[in-house]
Protein backbone atom coordinates (compact mmCIF):
# COMPACT_ATOMS: atom_id res chain seq x y z
CA UNK A 1 0.00 0.00 0.00
CA UNK A 2 1.64 3.63 -1.37
CA UNK A 3 1.89 5.97 1.76
CA UNK A 4 -0.37 9.00 1.44
CA UNK A 5 2.87 11.55 0.25
CA UNK A 6 3.50 9.09 -3.29
CA UNK A 7 -0.45 8.94 -3.98
CA UNK A 8 -0.66 12.85 -3.90
CA UNK A 9 2.48 13.26 -5.93
CA UNK A 10 1.10 10.75 -8.45
CA UNK A 11 -1.95 12.52 -8.68
CA UNK A 12 -0.08 15.97 -9.20
CA UNK A 13 1.48 14.54 -12.05
CA UNK A 14 -1.63 12.87 -13.67
CA UNK A 15 -3.75 16.40 -13.40
CA UNK A 16 -0.81 18.18 -15.03
CA UNK A 17 -0.62 15.51 -18.09
CA UNK A 18 -4.29 16.02 -19.02
CA UNK A 19 -4.32 19.64 -18.58
CA UNK A 20 -1.35 19.66 -21.47
CA UNK A 21 -3.27 17.53 -23.79
CA UNK A 22 -6.33 19.54 -23.77
CA UNK A 23 -4.69 22.78 -25.00
CA UNK A 24 -3.96 23.21 -28.59
CA UNK A 25 -0.98 22.12 -30.10
CA UNK A 26 1.79 24.56 -29.86
CA UNK A 27 0.08 26.24 -27.88
CA UNK A 28 0.56 26.93 -24.15
CA UNK A 29 -1.66 30.31 -23.75
CA UNK A 30 -4.66 31.35 -24.15
CA UNK A 31 -5.50 34.57 -26.56
CA UNK A 32 -8.43 36.58 -26.79
CA UNK A 33 -10.22 37.08 -29.80
CA UNK A 34 -11.89 35.39 -32.77
CA UNK A 35 -12.19 30.97 -32.11
CA UNK A 36 -10.86 30.86 -35.42
CA UNK A 37 -9.01 32.39 -38.45
CA UNK A 38 -9.75 32.26 -42.44
CA UNK A 39 -7.53 30.48 -44.42
CA UNK A 40 -4.80 32.56 -46.12
CA UNK A 41 -5.74 34.05 -49.09
CA UNK A 42 -3.37 34.07 -52.35
CA UNK A 43 -2.89 36.57 -54.59
CA UNK A 44 -1.34 36.42 -58.04
CA UNK A 45 0.24 39.39 -60.27
CA UNK A 46 0.02 38.46 -63.34
CA UNK A 47 2.50 40.92 -64.79
CA UNK A 48 6.15 41.91 -65.19
CA UNK A 49 8.03 41.96 -62.13
CA UNK A 50 10.33 44.63 -61.91
CA UNK A 51 13.09 45.83 -60.39
CA UNK A 52 13.67 49.06 -59.70
CA UNK A 53 16.68 51.37 -60.02
CA UNK A 54 15.48 55.11 -59.39
CA UNK A 55 14.11 56.12 -55.95
CA UNK A 56 11.31 54.85 -53.73
CA UNK A 57 8.74 57.61 -52.88
CA UNK A 58 6.05 57.50 -49.68
CA UNK A 59 4.11 54.92 -49.59
CA UNK A 60 4.41 51.58 -51.96
CA UNK A 61 4.62 53.34 -55.73
CA UNK A 62 8.01 53.54 -57.26
CA UNK A 63 9.50 56.36 -59.03
CA UNK A 64 12.42 56.23 -61.70
CA UNK A 65 12.70 53.33 -64.16
CA UNK A 66 12.23 49.58 -63.29
CA UNK A 67 13.74 46.68 -65.86
CA UNK A 68 11.25 44.45 -66.58
CA UNK A 69 12.01 40.42 -66.31
CA UNK A 70 8.51 39.52 -67.92
CA UNK A 71 8.23 36.95 -64.53
CA UNK A 72 4.48 36.30 -62.68
CA UNK A 73 4.89 36.91 -59.08
CA UNK A 74 2.93 35.02 -56.34
CA UNK A 75 2.54 36.85 -52.93
CA UNK A 76 0.58 35.46 -49.88
CA UNK A 77 -0.94 37.20 -47.13
CA UNK A 78 -3.54 36.93 -44.55
CA UNK A 79 -6.90 38.56 -45.24
CA UNK A 80 -6.78 40.88 -41.98
CA UNK A 81 -4.15 42.89 -44.09
CA UNK A 82 -5.10 45.41 -46.75
CA UNK A 83 -4.48 44.37 -50.12
CA UNK A 84 -0.91 44.79 -51.53
CA UNK A 85 -0.36 47.89 -53.39
CA UNK A 86 3.40 46.89 -54.34
CA UNK A 87 3.33 47.25 -57.50
CA UNK A 88 2.04 50.59 -59.72
CA UNK A 89 -0.67 50.28 -62.20
CA UNK A 90 1.40 51.77 -64.75
CA UNK A 91 4.09 49.86 -63.89
CA UNK A 92 3.11 46.08 -64.56
CA UNK A 93 1.24 46.81 -67.43
CA UNK A 94 0.77 44.51 -69.93
CA UNK A 95 0.82 47.41 -73.00
CA UNK A 96 5.01 48.05 -72.99
CA UNK A 97 3.67 51.90 -74.60
CA UNK A 98 1.85 52.14 -71.24
CA UNK A 99 4.42 50.45 -68.45
CA UNK A 100 6.81 52.57 -67.02
CA UNK A 101 9.23 49.84 -67.26
CA UNK A 102 12.02 49.43 -69.60
CA UNK A 103 11.74 46.20 -71.66
CA UNK A 104 15.34 44.48 -71.97
CA UNK A 105 14.32 43.94 -75.60
CA UNK A 106 14.51 47.10 -76.59
CA UNK A 107 18.03 47.93 -74.79
CA UNK A 108 20.97 49.02 -76.56
CA UNK A 109 23.91 47.60 -75.17
CA UNK A 110 26.10 49.47 -77.65
CA UNK A 111 25.43 52.82 -75.92
CA UNK A 112 27.68 51.15 -73.21
CA UNK A 113 30.63 51.50 -75.63
CA UNK A 114 32.44 54.91 -75.62
CA UNK A 115 34.07 54.46 -79.04
CA UNK A 116 37.10 55.47 -78.02
CA UNK A 117 38.84 51.46 -78.55
CA UNK A 118 40.36 52.95 -81.56
CA UNK A 119 40.05 56.50 -81.33
CA UNK A 120 40.03 58.90 -84.95
CA UNK A 121 42.52 61.88 -84.13
CA UNK A 122 40.46 64.42 -82.40
CA UNK A 123 38.01 62.30 -81.38
CA UNK A 124 36.10 62.49 -78.74
CA UNK A 125 34.96 59.80 -76.24
CA UNK A 126 30.75 59.17 -76.33
CA UNK A 127 28.21 59.56 -73.41
CA UNK A 128 27.35 55.77 -72.87
CA UNK A 129 24.26 54.56 -71.03
CA UNK A 130 23.63 50.78 -69.87
CA UNK A 131 19.60 52.19 -69.78
CA UNK A 132 19.02 54.10 -73.00
CA UNK A 133 19.96 57.26 -71.71
CA UNK A 134 16.07 57.39 -69.39
CA UNK A 135 16.80 59.19 -67.34
CA UNK A 136 19.28 61.71 -68.94
CA UNK A 137 17.41 64.61 -68.33
CA UNK A 138 18.44 64.07 -64.65
CA UNK A 139 21.74 65.30 -65.56
CA UNK A 140 20.82 68.82 -66.36
CA UNK A 141 18.59 69.89 -63.52
CA UNK A 142 18.66 73.58 -64.18
CA UNK A 143 16.59 72.74 -67.50
CA UNK A 144 13.11 72.26 -68.03
CA UNK A 145 11.41 69.16 -69.88
CA UNK A 146 10.75 70.01 -73.10
CA UNK A 147 7.31 68.71 -73.18
CA UNK A 148 6.40 70.09 -76.27
CA UNK A 149 6.54 73.39 -76.02
CA UNK A 150 9.03 75.44 -78.06
CA UNK A 151 11.50 77.16 -74.72
CA UNK A 152 13.58 79.73 -76.48
CA UNK A 153 15.80 79.54 -73.18
CA UNK A 154 17.01 76.08 -73.65
CA UNK A 155 14.98 72.22 -72.16
CA UNK A 156 16.00 68.68 -72.50
CA UNK A 157 13.74 66.67 -74.32
CA UNK A 158 13.20 62.61 -73.25
CA UNK A 159 11.55 61.69 -76.40
CA UNK A 160 13.78 58.41 -78.55
CA UNK A 161 14.45 59.49 -81.69
CA UNK A 162 12.43 56.78 -83.54
CA UNK A 163 12.41 54.82 -86.83
CA UNK A 164 15.24 55.76 -89.02
CA UNK A 165 14.78 55.09 -92.55
CA UNK A 166 16.96 52.99 -95.07
CA UNK A 167 19.64 54.54 -97.33
CA UNK A 168 17.20 54.48 -100.13
CA UNK A 169 14.72 56.59 -97.97
CA UNK A 170 16.59 59.28 -97.15
CA UNK A 171 14.49 62.36 -98.74
CA UNK A 172 16.04 65.42 -100.53
CA UNK A 173 14.81 68.47 -101.84
CA UNK A 174 15.19 71.16 -105.02
CA UNK A 175 14.52 74.54 -104.96
CA UNK A 176 12.18 74.86 -108.37
CA UNK A 177 12.07 78.44 -108.06
CA UNK A 178 14.09 81.06 -107.35
CA UNK A 179 16.76 79.51 -109.35
CA UNK A 180 20.34 80.23 -108.55
CA UNK A 181 21.81 83.70 -108.66
CA UNK A 182 18.01 84.68 -110.69
CA UNK A 183 16.86 88.54 -109.98
CA UNK A 184 13.04 89.29 -108.90
CA UNK A 185 11.49 92.43 -109.10
CA UNK A 186 11.08 94.29 -105.46
CA UNK A 187 8.09 94.17 -103.87
CA UNK A 188 6.05 91.97 -106.07
CA UNK A 189 4.53 89.04 -105.43
CA UNK A 190 6.33 85.62 -106.22
CA UNK A 191 5.91 81.91 -106.10
CA UNK A 192 8.60 79.56 -103.68
CA UNK A 193 8.49 76.46 -105.58
CA UNK A 194 10.45 72.88 -103.63
CA UNK A 195 10.23 69.61 -105.05
CA UNK A 196 10.76 66.60 -103.21
CA UNK A 197 11.32 62.54 -103.07
CA UNK A 198 11.30 60.49 -100.79
CA UNK A 199 9.01 62.09 -98.07
CA UNK A 200 5.70 61.74 -97.18
CA UNK A 201 4.65 65.45 -96.57
CA UNK A 202 1.55 66.84 -95.06
CA UNK A 203 2.15 65.40 -92.03
CA UNK A 204 2.77 67.98 -88.72
CA UNK A 205 1.73 68.10 -85.10
CA UNK A 206 0.53 71.04 -83.32
CA UNK A 207 4.00 73.11 -82.61
CA UNK A 208 2.46 75.03 -79.61
CA UNK A 209 1.81 71.64 -77.82
CA UNK A 210 3.23 68.79 -79.21
CA UNK A 211 7.10 70.30 -80.46
CA UNK A 212 9.50 67.70 -80.45
CA UNK A 213 7.36 65.52 -77.75
CA UNK A 214 7.26 62.36 -80.75
CA UNK A 215 9.80 59.88 -82.37
CA UNK A 216 10.26 60.03 -86.01
CA UNK A 217 7.83 58.00 -87.83
CA UNK A 218 8.34 56.04 -91.53
CA UNK A 219 5.16 54.99 -93.69
CA UNK A 220 4.46 51.56 -95.22
CA UNK A 221 7.03 52.41 -97.80
CA UNK A 222 9.35 53.00 -95.43
CA UNK A 223 9.61 57.11 -95.92
CA UNK A 224 9.88 59.73 -93.20
CA UNK A 225 5.91 61.18 -92.37
CA UNK A 226 7.27 64.75 -92.15
CA UNK A 227 6.55 68.39 -93.69
CA UNK A 228 9.43 70.86 -95.22
CA UNK A 229 9.79 74.51 -94.47
CA UNK A 230 10.95 77.69 -96.56
CA UNK A 231 12.89 80.23 -95.42
CA UNK A 232 14.52 83.59 -96.50
CA UNK A 233 17.29 85.56 -94.79
CA UNK A 234 18.62 88.52 -96.38
CA UNK A 235 22.60 88.98 -96.96
CA UNK A 236 24.76 91.82 -97.10
CA UNK A 237 26.25 90.59 -100.64
CA UNK A 238 26.12 87.71 -102.55
CA UNK A 239 29.57 86.52 -101.31
CA UNK A 240 29.05 87.21 -97.95
CA UNK A 241 30.71 84.39 -95.83
CA UNK A 242 29.98 85.70 -92.07
CA UNK A 243 27.28 83.31 -91.06
CA UNK A 244 23.79 84.71 -90.94
CA UNK A 245 21.76 84.71 -87.41
CA UNK A 246 19.32 82.04 -87.04
CA UNK A 247 17.12 84.65 -85.39
CA UNK A 248 16.45 87.28 -88.03
CA UNK A 249 15.07 85.95 -91.21
CA UNK A 250 12.53 87.54 -94.31
CA UNK A 251 10.30 85.43 -94.84
CA UNK A 252 9.11 81.74 -93.13
CA UNK A 253 6.68 79.56 -93.69
CA UNK A 254 5.56 75.99 -93.07
CA UNK A 255 4.71 73.59 -96.19
CA UNK A 256 2.11 71.92 -94.31
CA UNK A 257 0.02 70.62 -97.32
CA UNK A 258 1.03 67.77 -99.35
CA UNK A 259 3.18 68.04 -102.36
CA UNK A 260 1.25 68.22 -105.62
CA UNK A 261 2.81 66.21 -108.54
CA UNK A 262 6.17 66.15 -106.11
CA UNK A 263 6.18 70.22 -105.66
CA UNK A 264 5.19 71.75 -102.45
CA UNK A 265 5.17 75.85 -102.82
CA UNK A 266 5.12 79.10 -100.54
CA UNK A 267 3.56 82.28 -101.63
CA UNK A 268 5.61 85.07 -100.70
CA UNK A 269 2.51 87.38 -101.26
CA UNK A 270 3.94 90.93 -100.98
CA UNK A 271 7.59 89.93 -102.44
CA UNK A 272 10.75 91.13 -100.71
CA UNK A 273 12.27 94.62 -100.98
CA UNK A 274 15.61 94.91 -102.89
CA UNK A 275 18.73 93.12 -101.59
CA UNK A 276 20.22 89.66 -101.86
CA UNK A 277 18.84 86.74 -100.01
CA UNK A 278 19.54 83.17 -99.36
CA UNK A 279 16.66 80.66 -99.32
CA UNK A 280 16.88 77.30 -97.42
CA UNK A 281 14.60 74.40 -97.04
CA UNK A 282 14.27 72.67 -93.21
CA UNK A 283 12.72 69.51 -93.59
CA UNK A 284 11.42 67.80 -90.58
CA UNK A 285 9.94 64.76 -89.28
CA UNK A 286 5.90 65.09 -88.02
CA UNK A 287 7.06 66.49 -84.78
CA UNK A 288 9.34 69.25 -86.06
CA UNK A 289 12.72 68.10 -85.57
CA UNK A 290 14.98 67.89 -88.24
CA UNK A 291 14.27 64.58 -90.10
CA UNK A 292 17.79 61.64 -89.55
CA UNK A 293 18.41 59.22 -91.33
CA UNK A 294 21.02 56.13 -91.34
CA UNK A 295 24.63 57.15 -92.50
CA UNK A 296 27.02 60.48 -91.87
CA UNK A 297 28.32 60.19 -95.29
CA UNK A 298 25.74 60.72 -97.49
CA UNK A 299 24.32 64.23 -99.56
CA UNK A 300 22.37 66.96 -98.49
CA UNK A 301 18.80 66.46 -96.99
CA UNK A 302 17.91 70.28 -97.80
CA UNK A 303 18.85 72.87 -100.48
CA UNK A 304 19.78 76.17 -100.63
CA UNK A 305 20.51 78.63 -103.05
CA UNK A 306 21.15 82.60 -103.61
CA UNK A 307 19.40 85.19 -105.88
CA UNK A 308 19.05 89.17 -105.78
CA UNK A 309 16.15 91.89 -105.83
CA UNK A 310 16.64 94.75 -107.81
CA UNK A 311 13.69 97.33 -108.17
CA UNK A 312 13.03 96.54 -112.14
CA UNK A 313 14.14 92.86 -111.59
CA UNK A 314 16.95 93.06 -114.08
CA UNK A 315 20.28 91.98 -112.59
CA UNK A 316 22.48 94.59 -111.58
CA UNK A 317 25.67 96.01 -113.42
CA UNK A 318 28.32 93.40 -114.18
CA UNK A 319 25.90 90.57 -112.19
CA UNK A 320 25.54 87.43 -114.17
CA UNK A 321 22.18 86.24 -112.50
CA UNK A 322 19.36 85.88 -114.63
CA UNK A 323 15.92 87.67 -114.77
CA UNK A 324 13.02 85.60 -113.46
CA UNK A 325 11.11 83.87 -115.73
CA UNK A 326 8.27 83.13 -113.34
CA UNK A 327 4.96 84.93 -113.23
CA UNK A 328 4.21 86.47 -110.10
CA UNK A 329 0.81 85.13 -109.84
CA UNK A 330 0.51 81.55 -110.92
CA UNK A 331 1.14 80.07 -107.65
CA UNK A 332 -1.12 77.32 -106.96
CA UNK A 333 -0.44 77.34 -103.01
CA UNK A 334 -3.31 77.87 -100.68
CA UNK A 335 -3.53 80.19 -97.32
CA UNK A 336 -0.94 83.16 -98.40
CA UNK A 337 1.01 84.03 -95.38
CA UNK A 338 0.43 87.49 -93.30
CA UNK A 339 3.45 90.05 -93.25
CA UNK A 340 4.54 90.62 -89.84
CA UNK A 341 8.11 91.70 -88.20
CA UNK A 342 10.50 88.90 -87.32
CA UNK A 343 9.94 87.85 -84.02
CA UNK A 344 12.35 88.13 -80.97
CA UNK A 345 12.94 84.56 -79.72
CA UNK A 346 9.60 83.12 -77.49
CA UNK A 347 8.27 80.24 -75.92
CA UNK A 348 6.22 79.45 -78.79
CA UNK A 349 6.98 80.14 -82.78
CA UNK A 350 3.97 81.95 -84.13
CA UNK A 351 5.46 81.68 -87.61
CA UNK A 352 5.16 78.01 -87.35
CA UNK A 353 2.58 76.92 -89.93
CA UNK A 354 2.15 79.48 -92.49
CA UNK A 355 2.65 83.31 -90.81
CA UNK A 356 5.30 85.12 -92.96
CA UNK A 357 7.52 88.09 -90.85
CA UNK A 358 8.72 91.24 -93.48
CA UNK A 359 12.22 91.35 -93.99
CA UNK A 360 14.68 91.72 -91.24
CA UNK A 361 16.95 94.32 -91.15
CA UNK A 362 20.26 92.37 -90.78
CA UNK A 363 23.09 93.92 -88.98
CA UNK A 364 25.60 95.05 -91.73
CA UNK A 365 28.84 92.73 -91.76
CA UNK A 366 31.97 93.28 -93.12
CA UNK A 367 32.42 92.21 -96.87
CA UNK A 368 34.63 88.94 -96.76
CA UNK A 369 36.06 87.14 -99.93
CA UNK A 370 34.65 83.80 -100.66
CA UNK A 371 36.71 81.34 -99.83
CA UNK A 372 34.36 78.21 -100.26
CA UNK A 373 34.85 75.47 -102.28
CA UNK A 374 38.42 74.92 -100.48
CA UNK A 375 37.11 71.34 -99.10
CA UNK A 376 38.38 68.37 -100.80
CA UNK A 377 35.43 66.48 -102.31
CA UNK A 378 35.59 62.53 -101.76
CA UNK A 379 33.40 59.81 -103.64
CA UNK A 380 30.08 59.29 -102.65
CA UNK A 381 29.58 55.70 -100.63
CA UNK A 382 27.76 53.14 -102.44
CA UNK A 383 24.24 52.43 -100.17
CA UNK A 384 25.26 50.75 -96.88
CA UNK A 385 23.76 50.34 -93.74
CA UNK A 386 27.07 51.96 -92.19
CA UNK A 387 29.03 55.14 -92.60
CA UNK A 388 32.56 54.80 -91.97
CA UNK A 389 33.75 55.66 -88.40
CA UNK A 390 35.14 59.14 -87.86
CA UNK A 391 33.96 60.82 -90.99
CA UNK A 392 31.64 62.92 -92.95
CA UNK A 393 30.12 64.05 -89.88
Amino acid sequence: MLCRPLLLALLSIALSSSVVQALPQGNHRSRPGPTHCPPPVTVTISARTATATGKKSTGTKTTGIALANNATATTTQSSSAPASTATNNAATSNDPQTSLTLDPKVIAKGFENNGQGVPSPGQVASLTSSNNFINFCLTVPNLPITNGQQISTGSCNPAPMGVIPSVDNMPSAKFVFPTNLVTIKANTAFTVKLAMQNMETGNFVNAQQNYFSAPQQVNNQGQIKGHSHVVIEQLTAIDQTTPTDPRKFAFFKGLNGAAQGGILTADVTSGLPAGVYKVSTINTASNHQAVAVPVAQRGSLDDAVYFTITADGQPAAGSTGATSSSPANTSTAGGAGTQTPSPSPSNTDTNKGGAAPTPATSSPAPKATNTAGNGKATPSPAPSGKAKSGKGK
